[in-house]
C-alpha cells in the first residue's frame, strides 16, 4: 500500500514535532539560559537575525572536523557547516597552524601583504578573472560589484530574481521570500522590501524577475531597455533550498546581458569554491562579467571577494577611457550618465579589506585544502547522501524529494519539483520542523531553516553519511508508523 502525503497524519507530525522540541529543550538547558541572558543585551538574543529560531538557538563551544559541540556538551555531526562557510571543515589542522603563526605576527596592518597577491592570483586562475578585489563578507562583495556595474554602464537599475538572497544591503534586500499576497503577477513580480528601513528610492531601482523563466526576463528587459546596469543571480538558488538552473538558462542570461549591454554578475557566495574548484564558471561553463565570493574561500575567517573582466573592474581605477558595452540591438555604445561631483572612478574601500588574517586563511584554504583533488570525493559523498535520502522518501512514501548540486543539498518537503520561489511556497514547514528537531536530538545538525541546505566538508567521512541516513530512516518510519510504500 502506497503512503501518500494525504495519508500521513497531521496529528502524528504535530505530536512528533512537539515531543522532539521538548526533548531539545530538555537536552539544552545551558543554551536556554544563555539565550535568556543574551536577550538582555542583543535584539532577538543573537548577533545576526539568521541565528534566531524557536524555541532558541544552540550556543556552541568548540568544533573539530565534522563535529561541533554545544554548551551542554552535546556533540553533533555538523551538516550545517556555518551556512556553507566550512567546506574545509572545522579547525582544519593546516589552517589552524597557519593562523597561529599569523596571529602571533599581526592581524591587521591596513597595508597590503604578499598573501593577498597570491590569493588574488589563485582566484583569477580558478574563475578565469582578470582582476580581483577583496572585502569582508558576501554582502560587501555584492554591494561593491553592483556599484562597479553601475559605474561602468552609467545606469542605475538592476535585475534581481525573486527568492534570491544577495546580502543585506538595501538594493538587494527585496523579494527574498515575499508573502503570496504581495508578490504580484509572475510576469511582472513586485519589488517587495524584506525589511523596514529601506528607502522607496532604493526599491525603485531594483526590478524583480522570476528565476528560471528566460522568456519573462527577456520581456522585462525589453520594458526597461537602456536602464539596467546589472543582472545579479545565484547560479543555483540556495536561499530556497536547492534550485538549480534549467538547462540552457544561464547561457540565455549571458545572451540577454550581451544583447542589452548589461553586466552579468554571478553571486557565488554559496556556490563558489564549494560547488567546484572553479565554481559555477567551471561547473556550468558560463562566464559572467563579475562574480562575488565569500564564505568557504576563507575556511571560517571573515572574507569576501569580487572580480571579473578587466574593463569592468578597471572602473575602480578610472572611468575615463574604459570601453562601454555595446547595445547590440541599437548598434550604439552606452552613453554614461553625468556623475555628481565629477567622480572619475568607482569607490571601493574598507579598513579590513585584504587584512593579513583573511589573506592567510584564504590562501591556505584554496591552495592546500580545497584543491582540485578534493572535489571528486566531496561530490561522491553528496551524491550518496542524496541517493540515500531519496531512497528513504521512496520507501516510506514521504512527500518531497532529495537534491544536491555538488556538496550542497537537502530534502525538499514540497509536493513537486521547485524551479523558482513560487514553487517553494508549497513547502511543508511543519514536517520540516519535526525532522529538524528529530535529527538534532540524535546528533545530526542541519541548518535551522527549511530554506537552507546541508554542506559537506573535506573532513566529513562515510560514517557521517551513514549515520545521517540511519536517523532519517528512523524518522520516516516513525512518521508513517513503519508503513512502506
Amino acid at each position: 500500500m502506497t503512503v501518500t502525503p494525504q495519508e500521513i497524519s497531521r496529528a502524528r507530525i504535530a505530536d512528533i514535532g512537539a515531543r522532539e522540541e521538548q526533548a531539545y529543550r530538555d537536552r539544552t538547558p545551558k543554551s536556554a539560559a544563555l539565550f535568556e541572558r543574551a536577550r538582555q543585551s542583543m535584539p532577538l538574543g543573537v548577533a545576526s537575525s539568521f541565528q534566531a529560531y524557536d524555541p532558541y538557538p544552540l550556543f556552541m563551544t568548540d568544533a573539530r572536523g565534522s563535529r561541533i559541540s554545544d554548551a551542554d556538551g552535546n556533540e553533533y555531526i555538523d551538516f550545517d557547516m556555518a551556512f556553507g562557510v566550512l567546506a574545509a571543515g572545522h579547525s582544519h589542522p593546516l589552517l589552524a597552524e597557519a593562523l597561529q603563526h599569523r596571529v602571533a605576527n599581526g592581524t591587521c596592518y591596513t597595508f597590503p601583504v604578499e598573501d593577498g597577491i597570491a590569493l588574488a592570483e589563485e582566484i583569477k586562475q580558478r574563475f578565469g578573472a582578470d582582476l580581483v578585489r577583496f572585502s569582508n563578507s558576501g554582502t560587501e562583495s555584492t554591494m561593491d560589484a553592483i556599484r562597479v556595474a553601475r559605474g561602468y554602464t552609467g545606469r542605475e537599475k538592476i535585475i534581481k530574481f525573486e527568492g534570491g538572497y544577495h546580502g543585506h544591503h538595501d538594493d538587494v534586500l527585496v523579494s527574498i521570500q515575499p508573502p503570496r499576497d504581495a508578490m504580484g503577477p509572475n510576469e511582472s513580480p513586485a519589488t517587495v522590501p524584506a525589511s523596514a528601513g529601506i528607502p522607496r528610492s532604493r526599491i525603485a531601482e531594483t526590478v524583480i524577475a522570476p528565476f528560471n523563466e528566460s522568456d519573462i526576463l527577456a520581456a522585462i528587459l525589453q520594458a526597461h531597455r537602456g536602464e539596467i546596469a546589472a543582472i545579479i543571480v545565484e547560479p543555483v538558488q540556495f536561499n530556497i533550498g536547492v534550485v538549480p538552473p534549467k538547462e540552457g538558462y544561464l547561457e540565455r542570461l549571458r545572451e540577454l546581458a550581451d544583447e542589452h549591454g548589461i553586466v552579468l554578475i554571478f553571486d557565488e557566495v554559496k556556490t563558489g569554491v564549494v560547488l567546484a574548484w572553479g565554481g559555477a564558471f567551471e561547473h556550468f561553463g558560463v562566464k559572467p562579467d563579475l562574480f562575488c565570493l565569500a564564505k568557504s574561500i576563507g575556511g571560517g575567517i571573515p572574507i569576501g571577494a569580487f572580480g571579473g573582466r578587466r574593463e569592468v573592474m578597471a572602473s575602480i581605477e578610472t572611468l575615463e577611457g574604459t570601453p562601454a558595452f555595446t547595445d547590440g540591438a541599437a548598434g550604439s555604445g552606452i552613453e554614461r550618465s553625468t556623475i555628481p561631483g565629477g567622480a572619475t572612478r568607482v569607490a571601493h574601500l574598507g579598513t579590513f579589506n585584504g587584512n593579513p588574517l583573511s589573506m592567510t586563511a584564504g590562501l591556505v584554504t584554496l591552495t592546500q585544502i580545497l584543491t582540485k583533488d578534493a572535489y571528486p570525493r566531496l561530490h561522491a559523498m553528496a551524491d550518496r547522501l542524496t541517493a540515500g535520502s531519496q531512497a528513504v522518501l521512496d520507501r516510506y512514501g514521504l512527500p518531497g524529494y532529495a537534491i544536491n548540486v555538488g556538496p550542497k543539498g537537502c530534502v525538499m518537503f514540497t509536493p513537486g519539483r521547485v524551479t523558482n520561489y513560487r514553487d517553494f511556497i508549497g513547502l511543508d514547514a511543519e514536517l520540516w520542523a519535526a525532522s529538524f528537531f528529530y535529527l538534532a536530538n540524535r546528533g545530526i545538525l542541519l541548518p535551522p531553516g527549511p530554506d537552507d541546505q546541508w554542506t559537506l566538508s573535506v573532513q566529513h567521512r562515510d560514517a557521517d553519511i551513514d549515520r545521517y541516513l540511519e536517523v532519517f530512516g528512523e524518522f520516516a518510519a516513525e512518521l508513517t508508523g513503519g508503513s512502506r510504500a
